[in-house]
């Protein structure tokens, strides 16, 4: 990503188009493109998270949800029940090094004595969100976001589970732009010269007309009561699943919930399928984009709970997995 295609609409738009009609071998590395596609293309630079975190192999851990949505924190073997298909079994996800307490970004001015939304609390609030079953494989980040200048008064956070329901693993992420949607306006606002690459359309992101990735089976967009635009897609390559509930709500943040039936596994250099089908439905992954949870400030309780319940934790900052001298970062993002 560079500086003259900041926000990234020409390398999605080229990506979507030079994947037309690519053969399932790639499997999810084209599943949901332009769901995955439209959220790290408008991320600005994101925080740095520090020196990377000695590597130490760790057994998978287990968020069990009690009655009520609290949460008990314990480490076990991962959950994964025989595949539904007699004649055929999966690999067993990759499990990724526990990188302990994720750094906080206190916040200022009216957020005095909160801090941004963590990794940590959005994968809490995901597990939460979903219907009772094993989550495991806990990994994601957070940062300050500067959309459209230096500033960095916005937060995004990345949060990214496994879920078994009995009927073996899928993955699960979510991710929370917060202040984004002000940089929305109603109509349609393709990139190209003379255009403003900080405005985007309504239409180009919650117009199922304009949802053009590979693979789009279903697609269906709509404006909630309470003003908030809601599109939910699901596509097909081969057998990889992937489900997407993309909600932007009326205080500008915006919650975005995936489901794939594929994820990284080990001794393999890129994803695979996990499980057959999703065990997750579209109406399920809109109920947990619209948990309440998903706050761009929480308290620093909030967030010491968090993290002593989601363990182990992967550090899945984009910069810190990047080969050592990838040009990955992009302007307006916290030093």
């Amino acid at each position: 990503m560079n500086e003259s295609d900041v926000d990234g609409r020409k390398l999605s738009a080229t990506f979507e188009r030079a994947l037309d009609g690519v053969g399932p071998d790639l499997g999810p590395l084209v599943v949901g493109a332009a769901e995955r596609g439209r959220s790290i293309r408008r991320r600005r630079r994101l925080t740095t998270v520090g020196a990377a975190a000695a590597a130490v192999l760790v057994v998978a851990g287990a968020l069990t949800l009690r009655p009520g949505g609290g949460a008990a924190a314990t480490v076990q073997a991962p959950t994964i029940s025989a595949s539904p298909t007699p004649d055929r079994t999966f690999p067993q996800p990759l499990q990724k090094s526990d990188d302990g307490p994720e750094r906080l970004d206190p916040g200022t001015g009216a957020d005095q004595g909160t801090v941004a939304l963590t990794g940590h609390a959005a994968v809490l609030t995901l597990a939460r969100s979903l219907p009772p079953g094993h989550t495991s494989g806990f990994s994601g980040y957070s940062g300050l976001v500067g959309w459209t200048g230096p500033e960095t008064g916005n937060v995004m956070a990345r949060g990214r589970l496994l879920y078994d329901d009995g009927s073996g693993p899928a993955e699960v992420s979510v991710e929370v732009d917060g202040g984004i949607g002000a940089l929305y306006r109603p109509g349609s606002y393709p990139p190209g010269p003379g255009q403003d690459p900080y405005i985007i359309g309504y239409d180009d992101d919650y117009d199922c007309k304009k949802t053009v990735a590979p693979n789009i089976r279903s697609c269906s967009a709509t404006v909630l009561p309470d003003g908030s635009h809601l599109k939910l897609t699901e596509s097909v390559l081969g057998d990889v699943v992937s489900r997407t509930a993309n909600l932007l709500r009326p205080d500008n943040t915006r919650v975005t919930v995936s489901a794939v039936n594929s994820s990284e596994v080990a001794e393999s250099a890129k994803a695979r399928t996990i499980r057959d089908g999703l065990p997750l439905s579209l109406d399920q992954l809109k109920t947990a984009a619209m948990a309440t949870g998903f706050h761009e400030w929480i308290t620093p309780e909030e967030a010491k709970r968090a993290e002593d319940a989601v363990r182990p934790f992967h550090d899945d900052t984009p910069e810190k997995n990047m080969p050592s001298g990838s040009a990955g970062a992009t302007p307006g993002a916290k030093g």
